[in-house]
């Protein structure tokens, strides 16, 4: 008998309506919501409930909310507050550009809301190509953590990253100075933590006795520098973002100071598209990117390395 796929948390539903209200201008830019409790009592939930809605759209950044006060709206149709960039956490959106001129706009994602749901699969499945997996792991921890407890219960997930090999120096980070490897040498210290950490995920799934999900890690180290970081979810779903290299001054793990150059990881926009997508340029995108992902998997002269070990 088929397991029967988990219904979307109260929480994410009651964002999602909110949001919507946002974009259809009800709560429009500079507006404050209705209080918690009003809030609780119109959807019939707990005020727990409804923070987590609240906590969800401040971290999509259409709302600030200030200890003892109502929150505000900062942000509507996906566009970031005046003074503000957009950041991996932050709403993402794109737009379907028809070969007539038309435009239509797409429902705002971000990369946190989108592994949500795709958690929600009876098979979860992510390709991954990016400088680090500082962010994505993070989002990634939490999903692992309620499949650990049980909370969530896919038959499976596989997951599949490309991540720089680092054997040889990248183009960035780098010292301005060529000569200073300090920066990348931070680099990879740092990528290799983010990296245990989600090792470390997929083995408390495994052993977890509240947990009969099937989990795997496979990642394979290629010796590239990434110009562009994008994630395809599900066989359905694609997120991308370019990587803008800037000048900025590097604190290292000795608190000295060094000038790099750097990418703005964090502080980059991503592109959603879909499979589904027709008629437009989504599906293109979509298309295009998986294969630029299958190609590397494939071809990259790169270790293969799985988890759990011995699958």
């Amino acid at each position: 008998m088929p397991t029967e796929r988990p219904s979307i948390p109260l929480p994410l539903q009651i964002a999602d309506k909110l949001r919507a209200r946002i974009e259809d201008q009800v709560y429009p830019l500079g507006e404050k919501l209705p209080s918690q409790r009003l809030l609780a009592d119109e959807f019939k939930v707990s005020r727990e409930t409804i923070k987590g809605a609240l906590d969800r759209l401040e971290s999509e950044g259409f709302i600030k909310t200030r200890q003892g006060a109502r929150s505000e709206v900062t942000r509507t149709q996906g566009a970031p507050a005046p003074g503000e960039e957009a950041d991996e956490t932050s709403v993402v959106r794109s737009r379907q550009i028809h070969t007539d001129g038309r435009r239509d706009e797409v429902g705002a994602h971000s990369l946190e809301s989108v592994i949500e749901r795709a958690f929600l699969a009876k098979d979860v499945t992510l390709d991954a190509y990016s400088l680090t997996t500082e962010s994505l792991g993070r989002h990634l921890g939490k999903q692992l953590d309620a499949v650990g407890r049980g909370d969530l219960r896919p038959d499976s997930i596989t997951l599949r990253l490309l991540v720089p090999s680092g054997d040889f120096p990248l183009a960035y980070p780098a010292a301005v100075e060529q000569s200073d490897s300090r920066p990348f040498e931070r680099w990879r210290r740092s990528a290799d933590e983010h990296l245990t950490t989600l090792k470390n995920k997929i083995l408390m799934v495994r052993d977890s006795d509240r947990s009969t999900t099937d989990v795997r890690l496979e990642i394979k180290r290629v010796e590239l520098t990434p110009t562009v970081k994008f994630y395809v979810l599900n066989n359905e779903t694609l997120l991308f973002g370019l990587y803008t290299l800037a000048p900025r001054n590097m604190i290292l793990d000795d608190d000295s100071v060094v000038l790099a150059l750097d990418v703005l990881g964090l502080q980059s926009n991503l592109f959603y598209h879909s499979a589904s997508d027709s008629d437009t340029q989504g599906h293109l995108y979509f298309t295009e990117f998986q294969a630029m992902f299958d190609g590397l998997w494939r071809h990259a002269h790169g270790m293969l390395k799985m988890y759990p070990p011995g699958r």
